[in-house]
């Protein structure tokens, strides 16, 4: 098994970073590495998304730091080329999850529905990540591990800090902390303390609830 698989496994927790400005984006990845988070999605959608990985492997060797909303090969590649040890898609995309098994990355295939997990899984992927949740909730989860006992589920979208011991209760292997994380507006106001605390509060509740 990939040992990045059992190092997601094991810390239960991705901060997801999507931002319209990383200008600071070390500063802010330095602070949450403190609160104890030390595996981090950078979105393709963000700001200079593949310098952005790059520049965090440099500067933070011990994390593990990987590319999320990948779609289509040439993204994956691109992921890939930037040094990207994860890769997350929100839909179940064949194609990145080819290229993730061609690099020995580890592949994280978006679903919803009972068949698009079963389609993802079959692709190869390695976590099938969950989305959209909101308003839906852990028990969604839950009855998906009823057919599904051996898929590994990683929910996003609709996970909270204060829930998301409760996704874990249903059989979540692992979450995606995003904007209750880090968000645009943490950089308008250069909130580094919050997002500190936020990464300490999260690492806390994990701690609590095993």
């Amino acid at each position: 098994m990939n040992p990045n698989i059992n190092r997601i496994l094991k810390e239960k927790i991705i901060g997801i970073i999507r931002l319209k400005d990383t200008s600071r984006i070390v500063e802010y990845v330095e602070r949450m590495v403190s609160g104890g988070i030390t595996i981090f999605e950078v979105t393709l959608n963000s700001q200079n998304a593949f310098e952005c990985i790059e520049l965090l492997i440099q500067k933070f060797p011990q994390c593990l730091i990987g590319a999320g909303t990948v779609i289509g090969r040439k993204a994956a590649e691109s992921a890939i080329t930037a040094g990207a040890k994860f890769m997350v898609s929100p839909i179940n995309d064949g194609k990145m999850i080819t290229v993730a098994r061609e690099h020995a990355v580890v592949s994280i295939g978006g679903a919803f529905s009972p068949t698009e997990v079963w389609e993802a899984h079959t692709n190869g992927a390695d976590f099938i990540k969950l989305f959209p949740l909101t308003g839906i909730g852990p028990n969604y989860i839950k009855a998906l591990r009823g057919p599904f006992p051996d898929i590994r589920f990683i929910p996003t979208n609709g996970v909270t800090i204060e829930n998301m011991n409760d996704f874990f209760k249903a059989g979540a292997s692992a979450v995606g902390l995003g904007s209750v994380l880090i968000n645009d507006d943490d950089v308008a106001h250069t909130r580094f303390d919050e997002v500190e605390m936020r990464a300490r509060k999260a690492i806390a509740s994990v701690a609590a609830g095993l």
